[in-house]
């Protein structure tokens, strides 16, 4: 430790700097563009430097949580709510990961979003979403943690569809926030489950209690944190919405769908790991082959993408798999190195990505080639996030994938074989994106007005470009510093933050935030993972080469051979058809038929029937009243003489003599 501890007023402060530039942007500087893009970036550079200091604190007490008190907001009833921080290793991880990624991410985009007319709300709803992810690491209690995580949701939903003017973007928005939401359901009963068991969202006193819960309790509310999980995480089945949010700008890509959001449902697993770790063997393995076929289906997706963003869009959910899988299998240290390490390259991926884009117009790769001689750094960067995260020693990635296939060797040879298989394929799909954006002849790119479906809607570009290189997209170039410079900096992390594996030092950071009895990380070497996962990660660069670089065989060869599959695989295994058209426009249009049912002949008949009963009544009783004097005097003697007879009957006995007892049992 190299600072003295940091006090509880500066870790809000990490919270509400980028809450400050928020509301600053929101409130003074809509027509400030240029001064709410460097608002943003000082807010979250002292977010940045407090994480940092924050960092320091929980590896000075080797992982523990810092002792800082919740704070009474509001009592109902008998329901109370506080809210507090919870600053421990997993936390002080998380806070300095997401201050890092949106610090060079709001770089970044001054360059990527240069000339774009919502400069200024693209900066004020990436302030308010970097502020809802930290608010959601740093949280005590369930319901502030979950509060957050919806507001997660919500930014991540302003960002996908920022330019709501183009259709593919707006339904993007949309996909994502519904799928999203069914997840979140499961999540919402999880948390009310809990709380009706042992009334407290404290998460430490939630992760203590679980040992003394009904092993059903538990249960119930591990699947509902799997289903919160699954829905911002994008594992299968709720994986299909994150390849359509592409169509949001490259750096909310960068930031949201790579290394903060869909972290978001494994940080909420592992929040809650001594409840999975307490949970039935059968939901742990739920868990874990959930992350494993996620892993190796959205991998398969990826090899056949041709949209340079949807190939890193699902090696995203493919890593998110490993990820699951490695704590379902016990792994609570191997899934956080990988959440960590896999942050800064994936960023940096998509930051690539979006710099080719700057010169080409297009994310379509067929369009592209030859970019490196133009692109020189990109194509440096990029080479080292794909041979990262292809998990080639000594980068960031071989240790952290590593790890993952330890645990699976250990626990679940089958997964292991899953886990060395998705290796594979992973350094085969980044390097075909590599051979076919990178080498061979430019293709041409697309035109600067052509902005189809996979291409970000405006040339907002244009600005930064001209400013940089004294023209616009007139030929290949270069992205401006204010892009280059993050690419760079990424690098470092992508090379150099693996080797603190063997020191123990993250691993034990890690188990710092849990009860002791369930800390038992060990660096441990296995040279049977090692030459699997190496081989299998140079396999698939191999392989690659051979087919799209050397041209041996050919992939239109290839695809010849392999029948209908690749088709199939292109369309995505149909899933989209499935809940898009089976059950999304199914259902609802059932739903909808039957709706309209229930109103024509249920609601409208029972108003329809009450309406003609009245008119009925009003038809039969308005013939007793005809205006004619001589039918109504008719009428009154009629009633005079029936009175009459009636008071005759009874005074007199004859009732009583035709039926002896009756008046008694009728008036009695």
């Amino acid at each position: 430790m190299l600072l003295p501890n940091i006090p509880e007023a500066a870790v809000w402060a990490i919270y509400f700097a980028p809450v400050a530039s928020f509301l600053a942007i929101a409130v003074y500087l809509r027509t400030r563009p240029l001064l709410a893009g460097r608002v943003t970036i000082a807010a979250v550079f002292v977010a940045w430097l407090l994480a940092l200091w924050a960092l320091d604190t929980v590896s000075g007490s080797d992982g523990e949580s810092v002792g800082f008190a919740s704070h009474h907001w509001m009592t109902l009833f008998d329901f109370e709510v506080n809210l507090g921080i919870r600053l421990d290793g997993l936390s002080g991880m998380m806070l300095f990961v997401v201050t890092s990624i949106s610090l060079l991410v709001q770089i970044y985009s001054t360059g990527y979003m240069a000339g774009d007319g919502g400069y200024a709300r693209f900066f004020a709803f990436m302030s308010l979403f970097t502020a809802a992810m930290l608010g959601l690491v740093m949280s005590s209690s369930l319901l502030q943690l979950f509060v957050h995580w919806e507001l997660v949701g919500l930014t991540s939903y302003l960002l996908i569809g920022f330019w709501f003017h183009k259709p593919s973007a707006a339904a993007a928005a949309k996909k994502a926030f519904i799928v999203t939401r069914f997840g979140d359901f499961g999540f919402m009963l999880a948390v009310l489950l809990i709380w009706s068991k042992t009334h407290t969202f404290d998460i430490l006193e939630i992760n203590e209690a679980v040992h003394h819960l009904p092993r059903a309790v538990v249960a119930g509310f591990v699947v509902g944190l799997l289903s919160g999980a699954a829905g911002k995480s994008a594992q299968f089945p709720l994986h299909f919405w994150l390849p359509d949010a592409m169509e949001g700008p490259t750096p909310v890509s960068s930031i949201v769908h790579s290394a903060t959001m869909v972290a978001a449902g494994v940080y909420l697993l592992a929040r809650f790991f001594p409840a999975v770790h307490a949970a039935p063997g059968g939901i742990q393995m739920l868990i874990a082959y959930t992350g494993g076929f996620t892993a190796i289906f959205a991998a398969s997706m990826g090899i056949v993408a041709t949209d340079i963003k949807r190939v890193l869009a699902y090696s995203t959910i493919s890593q998110l798999g490993y990820m699951v899988m490695a704590l379902g299998l016990g792994g609570y240290p191997a899934a956080m190195f990988h959440l960590f390490t896999h942050a800064f390259f994936k960023s940096l991926l998509f930051q690539g990505a979006g710099s080719v884009s700057h010169a080409t117009n297009t994310f379509e790769m067929p369009l592209m080639g030859g970019l490196r001689k133009h692109m020189p750094i990109t194509f440096a960067t990029f080479v080292i996030g794909a041979l990262s995260l292809s998990g080639v020693f000594p980068l960031a990635g071989f240790w952290s994938k590593d790890e993952i296939l330890l645990d699976a060797w250990k626990h679940d040879k089958f997964l292991f074989a899953v886990a060395a298989t998705v290796a594979f394929m992973t350094a085969l799909y980044m390097f075909r994106a590599i051979f076919m954006t990178f080498f061979g002849d430019y293709k041409g790119g697309a035109p600067a007005e052509d902005h189809g479906s996979s291409h970000d809607a405006h040339d907002a570009h244009a600005t930064a470009s001209t400013d940089a290189h004294g023209g616009g997209h007139g030929g290949l170039h270069e992205s401006p510093r204010s892009m280059t410079f993050p690419l760079v900096m990424l690098s470092i992390p992508a090379i150099f933050f693996g080797l603190i594996a063997p020191s123990g030092f993250f691993g034990k950071l890690m188990d710092g935030a849990l009860d002791p009895s369930l800390r038992h990380f060990e660096f441990e070497f296995e040279p049977v993972v090692v030459v699997v996962s190496t081989l299998a990660a140079l396999g698939g660069i191999a392989v690659a080469a051979a087919i799209y670089y050397a041209q041996m065989p050919a992939s239109s060869v290839i695809r010849g051979r392999l029948g209908p599959l690749p088709r199939v695989v292109e369309r995505l295994y149909f899933v989209n058809e499935f809940a898009e058209t089976g059950m999304v426009r199914g259902v609802l249009l059932g739903a909808g038929r039957g709706a309209a049912l229930v109103d024509k002949y249920v609601v409208d008949g029972a108003v329809n029937m009450a309406g003609y009963a009245t008119r009925f009544a009003g038809d039969m009783l308005r013939r007793a009243q005809t205006g004619q004097v001589q039918a109504n005097t008719s009428l009154m003697m009629v009633g005079i003489v029936a009175a009459a007879g009636t008071l005759l009957a009874l005074s007199g006995g004859l009732i009583d003599r035709v039926s002896p007892g009756l008046v008694e049992r009728l008036m009695p």
